[in-house]
């Protein structure tokens, strides 16, 4: 098989852009995730704090 016989077919073949894509939108979840989690930890650690304030000033 000559080089200009398999070069189409490399051409046509979408399989590497396929992956590419996918590792993209994966690259993406796991940004938004990191972030969203990020924010809510933040947001839970500063009620957390309000709770354990109001509990330890019931017992005074």
């Amino acid at each position: 098989m000559a080089m200009g016989e398999s070069a189409p077919r490399l051409w046509e073949d979408e399989g590497g852009a396929t992956t590419t894509e996918y590792a993209l939108v994966l690259a993406l979840v796991v940004v938004v995730l990191i972030g969203t989690l990020s924010t809510l930890g933040t947001t839970l650690q500063g009620r957390l704090s309000e709770i354990i304030q109001q509990v330890g000033g019931a017992g005074q």
